[in-house]
């Protein structure tokens, strides 16, 4: 019985298969896009989730307050605090505080230096809490002495190639560690991807108090009793934090919500965001629903030539149910095609999708089971969903219809496929206005000015070996012998790069004030006197260091240190004394405000010190011409007094342009998925609108033997159409504007939704509904009406 419902779908299918075509197509990009969509927002959900107590781990926060005013959340905390909460509070069973040591320079036995990215301290717990899968050593004893390290297999093989890496040392920031075990590399879907860690117990070397409360460096992670009220724990952490410290309070968070949902300072690297998450999976499901619609929209349609053979089968004694499973296989036959069609397109998209949305999240995509398990689950849902209602409609005739010309009215549809047509443009409306507000958005970050100069600006990485300050100053100048090199400066950090690389305090206040003045978070770095001209940076009033003359205590705020601290117009906070750290220092220049970082995060109060004696960074001012040229001869003059110490560079716009990367992402998933919704639209669109002419192609030629125009005709059968796209604008209108709305308030700069976006979405979907409907109708309009009488 099966093959004869299946047979009997084939040649339904085969008879009609422009029809069929059109719904295999619309059905298998719907299906292809949802799996692509779904897919990342799973890869976006699951960090932390191979974590085998992910559910009992949280985060402990520290917001910070200036009297009653809430300043911001930094993710870092005290070194005592972990000791402290496993002693005091019986819901913490273990603690283990890991500190992040940035990016730094590692040399092997062998005297080979390497950049190893990401390097931390941690406590030996770390691989209690964290089950970290060991290939070498023993987690229990790996991190309990000062200078030990654990590396991850892939590390130890950059380092030690086929060597045994246990037991053999690593010079690390003038100290020498030994190997002590090997782990496994972390997945992708982790907050905290580690390279190297070395013992939490070796801070104390490099001059860390690790009993202090003044200092918040290191993260602070526990593992609570199963069932723990986060509530109340909190409640006891703001008492707790109450009789520990002023203006500050710590705060638990699940450690499998840090990605999605926390966007705090000194985050450990750039987070996800649930709203951008949470917008794909409702675009994900909105692309298949407008398949799913095509589907019923043009089977329903074209229902009459189905509705005489049902008739004609009842009044033979055929029963409801019979219909169903016949109509019912041509729905699963028409999905199963689309079905392995969309998982072609998926292999063939694989290689830009990674582009896109990351190489994990697009790595071994048909390997894993979730992937096959929802293509499943897709396929099943999507044949009971576009095969449930026609299959029911259309096994509901009469059978006295059969026998009548009453079965082409038989089925009554026009209502549902006039609503679907405008829920499908709609959808497409929103889609496309977010696209182009996302990219306004993300184009106006880029085009704003950030108060430097970043084009044609080259930054190298300095040496992490104690360098002679001499030597450093000698290379700098040497640089300028490069052809190409325009101007050079050092600088212990760089515009651009992530708060990690900044040093901060909330001890600053104007000399003389009350210290109660202070509480906001101000960062600092040094920079010498050519980092200001290289960048371009503005002074607002007083002057920039000076090259060889003394600035011992001199500083230079900007424009947002100076508000903060109270020190009035910048002309006025030129002379004025600023204390921290413990000493005194008088500002000599107010710079007008720069973005430290991008447009997305609100302006920092910048302070820097004179430093030309040591370099983090190099930054040179290039000409573009012959880059190849200048960066081979700045390596040259690299070699040639840093030589063993690994040449890295960067250009600076790249840098600020990176942290919009997830952003621009986003903006690419959903730009290129409203062009799926538009097209899969517009192929149920040219379906009805075949079908609509079809019928009506002997009204058409009575019309034009009594003298209708073509372009009569043409208005007939595309007004209609035209309509429907109408109503679905001013629908679409309100829905668009709060979604992107409410996207925009995660940025700090942003634009106003532009009333354009709404006008050309309208006019371009007005014209492709146009162009598609009266395409086919044009064709008809034009064509003999005596054919036309003849045929019918």
């Amino acid at each position: 019985m099966l093959y004869y419902y299946l047979k009997n779908a084939w040649r339904n299918l085969w008879k009609d298969r422009f029809y069929a075509l059109l719904n295999i197509t619309g059905l298998a990009l719907a299906m292809a896009a949802f799996l692509l969509i779904n897919n990342y927002v799973r890869f976006e959900r699951s960090y932390e989730n191979f974590y085998t107590k992910s559910d009992h781990i949280y985060r402990v926060t520290l917001d910070r307050y200036r009297g009653g005013e809430f300043v911001v959340t930094d993710c870092e905390t005290h070194p005592p605090l972990g000791p402290a909460l496993k002693k005091e509070m019986p819901e913490v069973k273990e603690f283990v505080r890991i500190q992040d040591m940035g990016r730094a320079e590692v040399t092997n036995p062998q005297h080979q230096a390497f950049l190893v990215e990401k390097v931390y301290a941690a406590d030996p717990s770390v691989f209690t809490v964290f089950n970290h899968d060991f290939i070498q050593g023993d987690p229990q004893a790996a991190l309990n002495n000062p200078f030990t390290a654990v590396l991850t297999a892939s590390t130890a093989q950059r380092l030690f190639g086929s060597r045994n890496p246990i037991g053999q040392p690593l010079q690390f920031k003038g100290s020498t560690l030994t190997v002590t075990g090997v782990i496994k590399d972390l997945p992708a879907n982790t907050h905290l991807k580690m390279d190297l860690l070395l013992s939490f117990s070796s801070l104390q070397q490099f001059g860390i108090d690790l009993d202090s409360w003044n200092g918040n460096n290191n993260y602070t992670y526990l593992e609570m009793t199963p069932h723990t009220d986060l509530a109340a724990f909190n409640a006891k952490l703001k008492t707790f934090s109450q009789k520990q410290l002023k203006n500050a309070l710590f705060t638990a968070e699940p450690v499998r919500d840090i990605h999605l949902y926390s966007h705090k300072t000194f985050e450990p690297e750039v987070n996800g965001d649930a709203r951008t998450v949470q917008f794909l999976q409702i675009i994900a499901f909105l692309v298949l629903l407008i398949g799913t619609v095509n589907y019923v929209n043009l089977t329903t349609a074209r229902s009459s030539e189905q509705l005489k053979e049902a008739g004609i089968k009842k009044v033979l004694g055929a029963s409801r149910a019979t219909l169903v499973k016949q109509f019912f296989a041509a729905s699963m036959l028409i999905n199963l095609a689309a079905f392995l069609s969309a998982l072609l397109l998926v292999k063939l998209a694989l290689p830009f999708y990674a582009n896109i949305a990351g190489k994990p999240a697009a790595a071994g995509i048909f390997y894993t089971p979730y992937f096959w398990s929802t293509g499943l689950l897709l396929l099943l849902a999507n044949c009971l969903l576009s095969g449930l209602y026609p299959a029911f409609a259309l096994s509901a005739i009469k059978p006295v219809s059969a026998l009548t010309r009453s079965f082409t009215n038989g089925l009554k549809g026009g209502a549902l496929r006039r609503t679907l047509v405008v829920g499908q443009f709609t959808i497409a409306a929103v889609v496309l206005v977010a696209s182009i507000v996302i990219y306004r958005q993300l184009r106006f970050m880029q085009d704003q000015d950030l108060g430097l100069d970043t084009e044609q600006v080259l930054v190298l990485r300095g040496p992490d070996a104690n360098q002679d300050s001499s030597g450093l100053r000698a290379f700098k100048q040497e640089l300028l012998q490069v052809p190409g090199v325009e101007k050079t400066a050092m600088a212990g950090s760089m515009p651009g790069l992530a708060l990690n690389y900044l040093s901060t305090t909330t001890s600053v206040k104007a000399h003389g004030a009350d210290q109660q003045a202070g509480g906001y978070n101000y960062y600092l770095y040094g920079i010498d006197a050519d980092l200001v001209p290289t960048l371009n940076m503005q002074l607002a009033a007083g002057r920039n260091f000076i090259d060889g003359s003394p600035n011992k205590n001199a500083v230079l705020v900007n424009e947002e240190a100076c508000r903060l601290l109270g020190l009035g117009a910048a002309e006025k906070a030129v002379g004025k004394q600023i204390d921290y750290w413990g000493n005194t220092f008088t500002v000599v220049g107010v710079l007008k405000n720069y973005h430290q970082q991008s447009l997305k995060d609100a302006l920092l109060p910048m302070i820097h010190w004179y430093a030309d004696n040591y370099a983090s960074y190099f930054t040179l001012k290039v000409r573009t011409r012959n880059m190849r040229q200048t960066i081979a001869g700045v390596e040259k003059k690299w070699q040639e007094h840093f030589r063993g110490h690994p040449f890295e560079y960067f250009f600076l716009d790249d840098l600020y342009n990176q942290q919009y990367k997830t952003d621009t992402h986003f903006g690419q998933i959903v730009g290129i998925f409203s062009l799926f919704t538009l097209f899969i639209t517009c192929l149920g669109l040219l379906g009805l609108a075949s079908y609509s002419v079809a019928r009506r192609t002997r009204e058409i030629g009575i019309r034009k033997v009594l003298g209708a125009s073509a372009a009569g005709i043409l208005h007939l059968l595309t007004k209609d159409f035209i309509r429907l796209v109408l109503i679905a604008i001013v629908l679409a209108t309100p829905l668009a504007w709060w979604a992107m709305d409410a996207w925009l308030q995660g940025f700090a700069y942003r634009i106003s939704i532009p009333w354009w976006a709404f006008v050309s979405t309208g006019l371009l979907m007005m014209l492709i509904a146009a162009l598609t409907v009266g395409g086919q109708s044009l064709k008809t309009a034009l064509t003999n009406p005596v054919k036309s009488l003849r045929s019918e």
